[in-house]
């Protein structure tokens, strides 16, 4: 995302006592405010502990998800978010929280972990994962972009996010996931599957991709609903729509458990709040060979792609961005959208330990998955490295 920011500095070569008094004062403050946010952000509460008897849950973990997490809502005048954290091999939830604006602009706690939205640029993972399966691709495979435009038909058109650049053009299928391209991925699948949607959509059950469908401690959790050639209003062509994120709706926590599987080499575990239980949902979702392509693609989103924010100069990080509008609403002649911004990812990439997904909602433009949930999935990664949760 590109800052237009600007710092501009004002100054004067006067050499009055007043103004050495103005910075004296203004080097203080700095000073306090510095502190300040280090003991918030780095240090937190040193009263909690990592770990507590009985839960899953860290609660030092759990404050700072939870503090870092209002401070990205604040900054981006959000509507709503959630942070969850687990153990990749157990899926033994670290932390767990959901923040949401009152009607007084304030954010609030919120437990609702079941709710629901489309993930967007989150799916093409699984789309690519679903793609190489076939046998008939590999992450070297170009697809053409062209100017990153594609008229789907005569009331449908997809576009690349930079289409008012000139679009990608040829790319390979890996350089599709790291920029996150809607036509790179779209017309992958739509060459694979045109005419025999419905085997796309099997991959996803072969794959429990959406699950699990009901968590002890997570209240409302229900199966994923979605758009498949099994619905009477079903048009073929939206499977280019489905590929990329759209007509299919999960809760953070869902999407969390797919990525965890790529973390932990293909097993599927489910997410826990009880210590010491550990269920497999699916022991192998894709081939390792197919798997080891997807963790080395996702990499490279993190190092070379749209998810540059959420790397970390210390370890590697894997993960995926995802922006979707998932509504719209009126204001007199005003149209305001709304928009879920995402990164769901693992760490370290070359030894997975952690899984995490940043999930935020707001108004209006600007809005980034990468740049403002990629931000914040940084910023937890590096207070767990301070704080010795990864070594």
């Amino acid at each position: 995302m590109k800052n237009t920011d600007e710092l501009q500095v004002l100054g004067s070569d006067t050499k009055q006592k007043s103004w050495k008094w103005i910075a004296v004062v203004v080097s203080v403050i700095l000073l306090a405010i510095a502190c300040l946010l280090y003991n918030r952000c780095s240090s937190t509460d040193r009263s909690l502990p990592m770990t507590q008897e009985g839960s899953t849950i860290s609660p030092a973990l759990q404050y700072v998800a939870d503090s870092l997490l209002q401070d990205k809502l604040k900054e981006i005048n959000g509507l709503q978010g959630q942070v969850i954290i687990m153990n990749v091999q157990t899926g033994e939830v670290l932390a767990m929280v959901g923040r949401e604006r009152d009607y007084e602009g304030e954010f609030q706690p919120c437990k609702n972990f079941a709710y629901q939205q489309e993930q967007g640029s989150l799916v093409k993972t699984a789309s690519l994962l679903v793609a190489l399966e076939t046998g008939k691709v590999t992450l070297d495979d170009v697809v053409d972009t062209k100017d990153g435009v594609w008229i789907i038909d005569d009331d449908r058109t997809l576009r690349d996010h930079n289409w008012r650049r000139g679009g990608y053009g040829l790319m390979t299928l890996e350089r599709a996931l790291e920029v996150s391209s809607n036509i790179g991925i779209s017309k992958t699948i739509w060459n694979l599957f045109k005419g025999h949607e419905q085997d796309y959509f099997n991959k996803f059950d072969s794959m429990n991709y959406g699950q699990p469908d009901s968590i002890v401690g997570i209240e409302n959790l229900s199966p994923t609903s979605y758009h498949t050639p099994k619905d009477s209003d079903w048009i073929n062509k939206d499977i280019i729509w489905s590929s990329i994120g759209y007509n299919r709706k999960m809760a953070a926590i869902q999407m969390l458990t797919f990525y965890n599987a790529i973390a932990n080499n293909g097993k599927m575990v489910k997410p826990t709040l009880q210590p010491g239980i550990t269920k497999v949902i699916n022991e192998q979702i894709a081939s390792r060979k197919n798997i080891e392509s997807i963790q080395q693609a996702l990499e490279h989103v993190v190092s070379q792609g749209l998810g540059k924010l959420a790397g970390s100069k210390r370890i590697k990080v894997a993960g995926k961005t995802g922006t979707t509008q998932v509504g719209e609403y009126y204001e007199g002649e005003n149209t305001v959208s709304e928009y879920h911004l995402a990164f769901c990812g693992y760490f370290p990439a070359d030894k997975p330990k952690y899984s995490m997904i940043v999930s935020l909602n707001k108004l209006g433009l600007p809005a980034s998955g990468g740049a403002m949930a990629g931000e914040a999935f940084h910023n937890i990664v590096e207070w767990m490295i301070d704080n010795e949760m990864i070594k």
